[in-house]
Protein backbone atom coordinates (compact mmCIF):
# COMPACT_ATOMS: atom_id res chain seq x y z
CA UNK A 1 0.00 0.00 0.00
CA UNK A 2 1.41 3.37 -1.01
CA UNK A 3 1.42 6.18 1.55
CA UNK A 4 -0.23 9.15 -0.20
CA UNK A 5 1.25 11.64 2.31
CA UNK A 6 4.67 11.23 0.66
CA UNK A 7 3.26 12.85 -2.48
CA UNK A 8 2.22 16.04 -0.69
CA UNK A 9 3.93 19.39 -0.25
CA UNK A 10 3.55 22.47 1.92
CA UNK A 11 1.31 24.75 -0.11
CA UNK A 12 -0.06 28.32 -0.07
CA UNK A 13 -3.81 27.77 -0.31
CA UNK A 14 -5.21 28.34 -3.80
CA UNK A 15 -1.88 29.86 -4.93
CA UNK A 16 -3.26 33.24 -3.84
CA UNK A 17 -0.36 35.57 -3.16
CA UNK A 18 -2.00 37.63 -0.42
CA UNK A 19 -1.35 38.63 3.16
CA UNK A 20 -2.57 36.10 5.79
CA UNK A 21 -3.21 33.37 3.20
CA UNK A 22 -3.47 29.91 4.79
CA UNK A 23 -0.67 27.34 4.57
CA UNK A 24 -1.65 23.71 4.04
CA UNK A 25 -0.46 20.38 2.68
CA UNK A 26 -1.69 19.40 -0.77
CA UNK A 27 -0.89 17.07 -3.64
CA UNK A 28 2.59 17.84 -4.96
CA UNK A 29 2.47 19.67 -8.29
CA UNK A 30 5.65 21.80 -8.10
CA UNK A 31 3.78 25.11 -8.58
CA UNK A 32 5.29 28.33 -7.25
CA UNK A 33 2.94 28.12 -4.26
CA UNK A 34 4.81 24.94 -3.25
CA UNK A 35 8.31 26.34 -3.74
CA UNK A 36 10.13 27.53 -0.61
CA UNK A 37 13.56 28.90 0.18
CA UNK A 38 15.34 28.49 3.52
CA UNK A 39 17.04 31.75 4.58
CA UNK A 40 19.37 31.31 7.54
CA UNK A 41 19.53 34.28 9.88
CA UNK A 42 23.29 33.89 10.24
CA UNK A 43 23.71 34.50 6.50
CA UNK A 44 22.78 38.13 7.09
CA UNK A 45 26.07 40.04 7.41
CA UNK A 46 24.89 41.90 10.52
CA UNK A 47 24.22 38.68 12.48
CA UNK A 48 26.93 36.08 11.79
CA UNK A 49 26.31 32.83 13.69
CA UNK A 50 27.43 29.27 13.29
CA UNK A 51 25.38 26.08 13.07
CA UNK A 52 26.20 22.51 12.19
CA UNK A 53 24.68 21.18 8.96
CA UNK A 54 22.78 17.91 9.42
CA UNK A 55 23.73 15.93 6.31
CA UNK A 56 20.70 13.64 6.50
CA UNK A 57 18.10 16.41 6.62
CA UNK A 58 20.05 19.18 4.88
CA UNK A 59 19.31 21.74 7.59
CA UNK A 60 21.55 23.44 10.14
CA UNK A 61 20.80 22.27 13.65
CA UNK A 62 19.27 24.94 15.90
CA UNK A 63 20.06 27.81 13.52
CA UNK A 64 17.15 30.25 12.99
CA UNK A 65 15.79 30.61 9.45
CA UNK A 66 12.88 32.06 7.49
CA UNK A 67 10.88 30.10 4.92
CA UNK A 68 10.23 32.25 1.86
CA UNK A 69 7.38 31.52 -0.56
CA UNK A 70 8.16 30.96 -4.23
CA UNK A 71 5.27 33.26 -5.14
CA UNK A 72 6.08 36.68 -6.64
CA UNK A 73 5.78 38.60 -3.35
CA UNK A 74 8.34 36.42 -1.56
CA UNK A 75 6.28 36.39 1.65
CA UNK A 76 7.45 34.30 4.62
CA UNK A 77 5.65 31.56 6.51
CA UNK A 78 4.34 33.10 9.71
CA UNK A 79 2.09 31.82 12.45
CA UNK A 80 -0.78 33.62 14.11
CA UNK A 81 -1.07 31.57 17.28
CA UNK A 82 -1.29 28.05 15.77
CA UNK A 83 -2.58 29.08 12.32
CA UNK A 84 0.08 29.08 9.58
CA UNK A 85 -0.07 31.78 6.91
CA UNK A 86 2.22 33.74 4.58
CA UNK A 87 3.01 37.36 5.44
CA UNK A 88 5.29 40.14 4.30
CA UNK A 89 8.68 39.86 6.08
CA UNK A 90 8.39 41.80 9.34
CA UNK A 91 11.36 40.74 11.53
CA UNK A 92 9.05 39.21 14.15
CA UNK A 93 9.94 35.89 15.77
CA UNK A 94 6.73 34.35 14.42
CA UNK A 95 8.53 34.19 11.06
CA UNK A 96 11.61 32.43 12.48
CA UNK A 97 11.99 28.67 12.59
CA UNK A 98 14.79 26.22 13.35
CA UNK A 99 15.55 22.54 12.78
CA UNK A 100 15.15 20.61 16.04
CA UNK A 101 17.60 17.73 15.72
CA UNK A 102 16.15 15.77 18.64
CA UNK A 103 12.60 15.63 17.21
CA UNK A 104 13.57 16.00 13.52
CA UNK A 105 10.96 18.75 13.16
CA UNK A 106 10.87 22.35 12.00
CA UNK A 107 10.12 24.24 15.18
CA UNK A 108 8.96 27.75 16.02
CA UNK A 109 11.67 30.09 17.23
CA UNK A 110 8.94 32.12 18.99
CA UNK A 111 7.28 29.15 20.76
CA UNK A 112 10.04 26.59 21.33
CA UNK A 113 7.59 23.76 22.10
CA UNK A 114 5.73 24.09 18.78
CA UNK A 115 6.57 22.46 15.45
CA UNK A 116 5.05 22.14 11.98
CA UNK A 117 2.05 19.82 12.19
CA UNK A 118 -0.57 18.51 9.80
CA UNK A 119 -4.01 18.84 11.39
CA UNK A 120 -5.78 15.61 12.46
CA UNK A 121 -2.56 13.59 12.63
CA UNK A 122 -1.92 14.00 8.90
CA UNK A 123 -5.45 13.22 7.74
CA UNK A 124 -6.09 16.85 6.79
CA UNK A 125 -4.66 19.30 4.26
CA UNK A 126 -4.28 22.07 6.83
CA UNK A 127 -0.99 22.95 8.50
CA UNK A 128 -0.67 24.35 12.00
CA UNK A 129 1.90 24.94 14.71
CA UNK A 130 1.33 22.38 17.43
CA UNK A 131 3.01 20.95 20.50
CA UNK A 132 6.08 19.03 19.39
CA UNK A 133 5.04 15.47 20.09
CA UNK A 134 6.73 13.42 17.38
CA UNK A 135 8.95 13.60 14.33
CA UNK A 136 8.40 13.63 10.57
CA UNK A 137 10.76 10.79 9.68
Amino acid sequence: MENKNYKKAIDVSGAHDSQHRNIGVYRKHKGSNQQWEIIYVDEYPEEPKTGQMDKTWGLRVGTPFHIKSGLASGRYIDHLSRKMVIKTPNERNTQLFYFNYRTKTIASFNNKGWSFDIVSSGRSNRMQMYNTNSGWW
